[in-house]
């Protein structure tokens, strides 16, 4: 397993192919999720309703469904949305926002791991260790209990093992792993968690990769990887009477000079 190279190849052909990423998502970070698309080379393609799921995703390269304001109608289109995306062998890429602070949004989530519906799983630690758990105990959609690096480790991985997807927990130190093997990345800003959706265009990002590699694995930690170099360049483009606002701009403004010169791409994650 070449990562580096991995990364450059998938990051190339993201550029070149320009896939097309259907989101089922919340309406909170749709907008953000929509440029942080297109920063990345790949083509937003945002639904709303069931009767436009079966040409939609007949068109689309991959499929990100996230639970932030889920409602009942979107279960319904989030599922049709899944079982095509199976049938044409498309990945699914679940973003189970708030699944730790909402049984209705868990036991969603827990029903399309249970049936196989799902490649990968974006979310953060606390959001990972309620679907592993299948406990919804917390109070907001933060995550507010400290983990160790052991403990995320275990969770990313039994939790990958458990369903059969990859999972990407993200936080201060992130952890991609299939179960057996783990690629732990440590970039990123704090600014990220001071403006809406960093977890939502993250998951974003990572449908632009799964789109275009069969390596599910590569993809999620590349587009992690994208999301976390991007910050500490759109960090460094700010100026002191700068805040969250622009960094959130220039956040966009990062992710596309992250994948159109690929010599600024720090292609360097720890293997375990």
């Amino acid at each position: 397993m070449n990562l580096k190279e991995d990364f450059l190849t998938t990051v190339k052909e993201l550029r070149v192919t320009k896939p097309i990423v259907l989101h089922l998502t919340n309406y909170v970070s749709m907008e953000s999720c929509a440029d942080i698309t297109l920063a990345a080379g790949a083509s937003p393609y945002m639904i709303t309703d069931l009767g436009d799921v079966q040409e939609a995703v007949n068109k689309c390269d991959a499929v990100v469904i996230n639970l932030g304001t889920l409602t009942e109608s979107q279960k319904d289109i989030a599922i049709e949305c899944a079982k095509v995306a199976q049938e044409l062998e498309l990945p699914v890429i679940l973003d189970p926002c708030g699944v730790m602070c909402s049984t209705n949004r868990l036991h969603f989530a827990l029903d399309l791991l249970e049936h196989g519906l799902v490649s990968i799983v974006r979310g953060n630690m606390a959001e990972c260790s309620a679907l592993l758990e299948e406990k919804a105990q917390g109070r907001g959609l933060d995550v507010i209990q400290e983990y160790t690096k052991e403990e995320s480790l275990k969770i990313a991985k039994e939790l990958a093992a458990k369903f059969g997807v990859i999972v990407a927990a993200t936080g201060a130190v992130d952890y991609i792993s299939d179960g057996k093997k783990a690629v732990v990345l440590n970039n990123g800003n704090p600014l990220l968690k001071d403006i809406t959706g960093a977890g939502c265009m993250t998951s974003s990002l990572v449908g632009c990769c799964a789109a275009v590699t069969d390596d599910y694995l590569t993809a999620a930690a590349l587009g992690v990887v994208i999301m976390g170099q991007s910050a500490e360049l759109a960090a460094n483009f700010l100026e002191k009477k700068d805040g969250p606002g622009m960094f959130k701009v220039r956040l966009m403004d990062a992710v596309y000079h992250i994948t159109t010169k690929f010599d600024v791409l720090n292609l360097e994650p720890n293997k375990l």
